[in-house]
C-alpha cells in the first residue's frame, strides 16, 4: 500500500483556515455572526463567548488568528477586553463590531486599545467575511495595546 501524501503548507497560515473567536453578549447577534462564518471554507469558528471575561480567557488559551469583539457588553466592555487580549496576545488580531461605528471618538479609542479594525454592525452581512480575509493577510498591527 502506497503512503498517503497530504499537502503541507509552505508556511503557517497558507491554506489554513482563519481561526476566529466571536465575543458578543447578544445571543441572536452571536448566532448570526456564527452562521455567516460557518458557511465559509476558509474560516473556522473555534469558539463563541457571550461574556467578555470568558472571551478574553478563550483568546488567551485557544490557538486563533482573529477575535470578533462586540463593543458594548456588561462588566468589561470591548475597549477593556481588546486591551487585555492585545497586551497578552499581540499576535491575535481584533476586529471590533459596533453599532457606534459612525462615532469618530469611539473608533479612535478602539484603535488606541489595540483594535486592528472596526466594523459597523449594520455592515456585518456584506463586510464581515471580506474584512476577516483582509485582516488575515494584513501585517500585524503596530498599534498594540495602549
Amino acid at each position: 500500500m502506497a503512503p498517503v501524501m497530504l499537502p503541507f503548507p509552505t508556511r503557517w497560515g497558507e491554506d489554513m483556515p482563519i481561526r476566529v473567536l466571536v465575543v458578543d453578549d447578544d445571543e441572536d447577534f452571536l448566532w448570526l455572526i456564527g452562521l455567516s462564518l460557518r458557511g465559509q471554507n476558509d474560516i473556522d469558528v473555534i469558539g463563541e463567548a457571550q461574556d467578555p471575561e470568558a472571551g478574553v480567557a478563550l483568546a488567551l488559551q485557544e490557538k486563533l488568528d482573529i477575535v470578533v469583539m462586540d463593543l458594548m457588553m456588561p462588566r468589561i466592555n470591548g475597549f477593556e477586553a481588546t486591551r487585555r487580549i492585545k497586551q497578552l496576545r499581540p499576535d491575535v488580531k481584533v476586529l471590533v463590531v459596533t453599532s457606534l461605528f459612525d462615532d469618530d471618538a469611539v473608533r479612535q479609542e478602539m484603535y488606541r486599545c489595540g483594535a486592528d479594525a472596526v466594523l459597523g454592525k449594520q455592515n456585518i452581512a456584506t463586510a464581515l467575511v471580506p474584512t476577516l480575509r483582509w485582516l488575515q493577510k494584513a501585517p500585524a498591527s503596530s498599534k498594540g495595546a495602549a
